[in-house]
């Protein structure tokens, strides 16, 4: 059940590919697989955090009070007073900016959506966050393959585009429902 929950959110469910959070970040950022991993680390735990806070604000304040629609502006008052933490620290100790507010923050608001339970939430969370990270290497490889010497920015972000397009058709394709009546 745990496995099936976790692929489901990193390869048919991914946030990258239906809804789009972070494909602008993710041709951007497979120009530098070796600051990966620093903002994954700095990213899992800025979203984790700001989740744990928001879902206790939900549950403790916004659920009784029957207010619960404000539960995105409390989710990026969170999120932004965590991340800046983090920034802080991150700068005062390594001298590096690894700012990224878009894609941890509409995980955020994506677990928050989605996740029922506290433990729920958390495993959307890093489900969502490992989808993002388990497609730039794959943006990297083909980048390399086929690119060689196109600095162009237009071509190296359509190319991608078209890439994660035909992943998407990939994992996607059994799921139509024309398909399932042709395989009877």
């Amino acid at each position: 059940m745990i496995l099936n929950n976790f692929l489901y959110y990193i390869l048919f469910c991914s946030s990258v590919l239906i809804y789009g959070i972070g494909f602008s970040k993710e041709a951007q950022m497979f120009d530098s697989p070796k600051e990966v991993l620093f903002g994954a680390v700095k990213s899992y735990a800025c979203v984790i955090l700001s989740y744990l806070l928001s879902y206790g604000i939900n549950a403790s304040i916004l659920i009784p009070l029957n207010i619960v629609e404000l539960f995105p502006f409390f989710a990026i008052l969170s999120f932004i007073a965590i991340t800046v933490f983090f920034e802080i620290v991150i700068q005062i100790t390594t001298k590096k900016v690894s700012a990224e507010f878009a894609v941890s923050f509409l995980t955020l608001i994506l677990a928050l959506n989605e996740g029922i339970t506290l433990v729920k939430g958390i495993f959307i969370c890093i489900s969502s966050l490992t989808s993002f990270y388990f497609l730039l290497p794959i943006l990297y490889a083909v980048d390399k393959r086929t690119l060689k010497g196109h600095t162009n920015f237009f071509t190296k972000h359509c190319f991608a585009f078209l890439t994660m397009i035909v992943i998407a058709l990939a994992l996607y394709s059994l799921n139509a429902s024309w398909l399932n009546e042709f395989l009877k």
